[in-house]
């Protein structure tokens, strides 16, 4: 028993029912277990919408550009702000909307980021934004 008590096992939580769980050996059937949560799970909107909550009034679109490993890369179109934040796993870059726009003329890699964006916040900016590029 000695060395049950001391293993150490990693599982990622998967979907049961309409909730998640842990599946450990049948041998631990009645035993008290620990769950640490060593890497939570990513909820982007959330989390770009608490780095941002003080500048939300001066926002006109928020994008998904990128998520590569736990990096995250977002577009936030704002009305006057220009200013890229890096916190955690997240950076942000914001950008006013002329800015934006006379970007999307002059530069093919606003254009790709535009053209793989994905809405977080105002997903008819980022429509109209695709048909001026003709995506």
């Amino acid at each position: 028993m000695e060395e049950i008590k001391n293993r150490v096992f990693y599982r990622r939580a998967v979907k049961f029912g309409n909730s998640s769980g842990v599946l450990l050996p049948k041998s631990l059937l009645g035993a008290e277990v620990k769950v640490l949560i060593l890497n939570p799970p990513v909820n982007i909107k959330k989390d770009v919408l608490n780095i941002i909550g003080d500048i939300l009034d001066n926002i006109i679109g928020i994008y998904v550009i990128s998520v590569e490993k736990r990096k995250v890369e977002v577009l936030v179109v704002s009305n006057s702000i220009l200013r890229t934040i890096e916190t955690g796993n997240y950076h942000l870059d914001i950008i006013p909307l002329t800015i934006l726009k006379k970007s999307l003329k002059e530069k093919i890699e606003t254009k790709l980021k535009i053209k793989n964006a994905k809405p977080i916040m105002n997903k008819m900016l980022l429509f109209e934004l695709k048909k001026s590029i003709g995506a």
